[in-house]
């Protein structure tokens, strides 16, 4: 019974809808107008021999064409295309209307942020404030999220924004159908679903300080980011957090990255401070001042036999300038921070298994060496920061 109900139960919501039976009354209005014509004008030297050729007459006839190639010659196929050509005007009508409602309705709806996003592999960000268009503008210019019109390259919002804000944002991003919202509280699970956090490239948490403390804006985000990565465990996440202290709890949370917000505005003005240039260097390192001088590249298995001094002299025949080595974030899962030979260990796994339980703990996050010594074996690492030649001026 309950198979039967998740097979049909779909189909007979569909048959109860106005859309449904519209679609239904066509249908049987096709069938009445084929068996009926081809009952009247089927006999030997006339022009119905088959129920296909009653069914092109019915098609055309109920669709007003009439392109005239067949017509009835018999009294009761003239009734009948009487009655088919006046059943014709009313439902075609109401079909061509039902359509253009629904594609409005849907369009509305989407743009009210009320539709699931039916994308993979897209960009996602929960959350909103007034630095998410520089976020957005940042990612294009990064190549995290393009400027071309695959669905790759789509965009979805997750806020509880009003229409307003939702068309301004739309305006000023001018992304046209790669631009999907989900409206409403970003810690609910079934708002978070409709944007298919388990398809994601990537997720950001943005903090919704402005609106509330930054206590509560911690907290949201972090309820947030638990029921994000209950949907997508293996999607990275990166977020931010208004009070330092709540740092800890995002990382406990699966959050692979987290920026504390003013921390690294206050940085640079130190080293400011101490030299005016360091911030000028910056702003050209990072494309602030331009295009981005700074690259990730994976070392291939030739390069992870080298040390980092023959990295050095490889790159610099290019004029690119390495500066640090990469080890890509790792799940970390009971099994590697648990011994089996012991016995307490090996039943604190039996438990986890036994409950159904998953045994991953987080993330080791990045390790990242800035200019190691020309000794440096590059066998444990995965990749390399480098800096692209820069133009003079």
């Amino acid at each position: 019974m309950e198979i039967a109900q998740t097979i049909f139960g779909p189909v007979l919501g569909w048959c109860r809808s106005p859309f449904g039976k519209l679609t239904l009354l066509i249908l049987a209005m096709l069938l009445f107008g084929t068996v009926g014509y081809w009952f009247f004008e089927h006999y030997p030297d006339g022009e119905v021999h088959d129920l296909f050729g009653a069914l092109w007459w019915t098609v055309v006839t109920l669709t007003t064409v009439g392109y005239g190639d067949m017509v009835p010659g018999t009294t009761g196929g003239k009734i009948m295309g009487f009655f088919v050509m006046i059943c014709g005007i009313g439902l075609v009508s109401t079909l061509t209307g039902n359509l253009a409602s629904m594609l409005v309705e849907r369009k509305a709806r989407k743009r009210k942020g009320l539709l699931k996003v039916n994308q993979k592999n897209h960009v996602i960000i929960v959350g909103w404030n007034d630095f998410g268009l520089e976020l957005i503008a940042a990612l294009r210019d990064n190549g995290v999220l393009g400027t071309g019109d695959s669905s790759s390259e789509s965009l979805a919002l997750v806020n509880p924004l009003g229409p307003d804000e939702r068309e301004s944002i739309a305006f000023q991003l001018d992304m046209g159908d790669r631009l999907h919202f989900v409206w409403g509280n970003i810690t609910q699970e079934s708002v978070l679903q409709k944007a298919r956090m388990d398809r994601a490239k990537v997720v950001y948490l943005l903090s919704q300080h402005e609106k509330q403390s930054p206590k509560d804006a911690d907290q949201e985000t972090l309820y947030a980011a638990l029921a994000i990565r209950e949907l997508a465990p293996q999607v990275p996440m990166y977020g931010e957090v208004a009070l330092p202290e709540n740092r800890k709890h995002l990382l406990r949370a699966g959050v692979n990255e987290i920026l504390v917000r003013g921390q690294l505005a206050s940085l640079i003005l130190g080293l400011m401070g101490a030299n005016p240039s360091m911030w000028t260097f910056l702003q050209e390192v990072l494309g602030m001042r331009g295009s981005n001088h700074m690259e990730f590249q994976q070392l291939s298995s030739e390069e992870q036999h080298l040390n980092w001094g023959e990295l050095m002299t490889r790159f610099r025949r290019d004029g690119r300038l390495p500066l640090a080595l990469c080890q890509v974030s790792k799940q970390l899962s009971l099994e590697d921070v648990l011994d089996e030979s012991a016995a307490l260990d090996q039943f604190i796994l039996e438990l986890f298994e036994s409950s159904g339980q998953e045994t991953r703990i987080g993330n080791t996050g990045p390790r990242v060496i800035a200019n190691p010594p020309d000794t440096e074996s590059l066998e444990s690492y995965d990749a390399v920061l480098f800096l692209n030649p820069g133009a003079t001026r």
